[in-house]
């Protein structure tokens, strides 16, 4: 996650480069149920719950508790969601994951 200028212009740059490709090829697929933007946020608990709430001011859009904390703005099918993940929620997966490829059914 950034708002470095350079990075920034980079981004809305591709994007508009990814809508005017697909504008011009119709025979294209794009997704039948639109996309999303993740933006997955870094820090405690304490700063990610800050950082959402910031993001969620700026987008004008509530913000949703539950294994995450998010926030989401919608543009017609296309979702722009920040994400942060509790601590003890990636624990708990760090946790389930240590046993992958070791046991087997």
């Amino acid at each position: 996650m950034t708002t470095d200028p350079t990075a920034r212009a980079e981004f809305i740059a591709g994007l508009r480069r990814l809508a005017a490709f697909l504008a011009d090829n119709p025979k294209v697929p794009v997704p039948d149920y639109g996309a999303d933007i993740s933006i997955h946020v870094d820090g405690t608990d304490a700063q990610q719950r800050a950082t959402i709430d910031r993001i969620a001011d700026l987008i004008g859009a509530p913000t949703s508790e539950g294994l995450n904390y998010t926030t989401a703005r919608d543009f017609g099918p296309i979702n722009y969601r920040a994400v942060a993940v509790w601590e003890q929620t990636s624990r708990d997966w760090d946790a389930l994951m240590s046993y992958h490829g070791t046991v087997s059914v």
